[in-house]
Parts: C-alpha cells; structure tokens; sequence
C-alpha cells in the first residue's frame, strides 16, 4: 500500500538541474510504501520524495518528476560560481546534445535569470595569482585540436569557465563554424560585460584555426 504526501515549498524556491533541465523546486511528493528486507526478511517503511516543480514564468507549474528522486537532482547555487556554470553548461550538453537549442550558453544564461540565479563574473589577478576586484575582460584559452578516425576532428580546452570542448565534426571548417557559433553565443549571454574570448595552441593543425578565431573575436 502506498500512501502520498505533498510537502510544499516557500519562496524563494531552490533551484535543480534534473537532467539537463533547469526548473524550480516548489513542492515534494513524499511516498510512504511497504517494502520487503531481503536481507532480514523482515517488512520496514520505505519513503521516497519527488520533486514538484516550476518550469518559470509563462510555463508549466506543478509538474511532478514521479521517475525521478531528490537525490538524483542537482542543487543549483543561486549565486553560481564560473567553475559551476562551466559544468552546468557541459551537463546541459551531454543531456540535449551541441545542437540544442537549450544547449547554447545564451538560453542557459537567460533561463538561470528566469528561476533567479546569477553567475558570478571572473576577475583577474594580481602577480601573486590572487583575485583583484577588476573584472576580467580578455580569456585567453589553450585549445587542443586535432583529428582522428575514431572520432572526426576534435577539441578540447583548458578553461574553467567557457566550455569549448566537442568531437565528431566532419572536417576543420565545420569545427570552427562550431567554435565561431559557441563564441558568439557566450558573448550574448554576458552581453552586459566587455571581454574577448581568443585562443592559444601548440599543436600544428590547430594553427590555421586559432589565427582565424583570433584574427576577429568578435566575428
């Protein structure tokens, strides 16, 4: 026998990422259910909590995820650090794949605002590698690119904040179509800051590339 119980939340609601879906938590649906003990033998009290949520404003309200559980759902910060927005974004990524519109970093930036989470912009730092109170206005970013027959040609970066990494493209040029569209759409997503995003490799085939992106980075 199972028996359902809804907890319901005060605003300002907590914010979850449940498979690349950012919502906000407004409710729990708590099952109180019998369950059998393998082990002893014996019959306990099993409960499990879902989340009820709010897809924001002009959206869904009261959705219940009943295949998922609190626990296989990501917290959000409402002041979210950049090394949580780049996992964030690689998350969203993974989940919905590069060409989801949800996927580019313009629309998660827009819906974190929606559900009233802010991204904390990165400063630079002094000569001793500690944070000043000057933000950072040029990322420079170490890129490796390459090809394989395994998987196309191939990108990764060393940032901790924009994530550029990618494979399976079918030759250079659509790389860097990729990259030039990624660019952009980080620029949009942080309209309301000044910064170039360019690139630095050793690597030989990655050369012709980088002094493309690097000849107008803003393009």
């Amino acid at each position: 026998m199972i028996q359902t119980h809804l907890m319901k939340l005060e605003p300002p609601y907590p914010v979850l990422n449940i498979d690349g879906t950012i919502v906000r938590h407004v409710a729990t649906l708590i099952e109180v259910r019998e369950a059998y003990d393998k082990t002893t033998g014996e019959e306990r009290i099993k409960t499990v909590s879902h989340p009820v949520v709010d897809y924001g404003d002009n959206e869904y309200a009261g959705v219940v995820y009943d295949d998922k559980v609190l626990e296989d759902c990501e917290l959000i910060s409402k002041q979210m650090h950049p090394a949580d927005f780049y996992l964030l974004a690689f998350h969203i990524r993974k989940e919905h794949g590069r060409h989801a519109p949800m996927s580019r970093p313009d629309y998660i930036i827009a819906r974190l605002k929606e559900v009233g989470v802010s991204v904390e912009w990165p400063v630079k730092k002094d000569a001793d590698g500690i944070d000043t109170d000057e933000p950072e206005d040029r990322f420079d970013i170490g890129i490796s690119i390459d090809e394989s027959e395994k998987v196309g040609w191939w990108m990764e970066c060393d940032s901790s904040f924009f994530n550029f990494d990618g494979n399976g493209f079918k030759s250079s040029q659509e790389l860097l179509q990729y990259i030039h569209e990624l660019r952009s759409s980080y620029y949009r997503a942080f309209a309301e800051h000044q910064f170039d995003i360019v690139f630095h490799s050793k690597m030989p085939k990655a050369q012709p590339l980088i002094a493309e992106l690097n000849a107008n980075p803003h393009l």
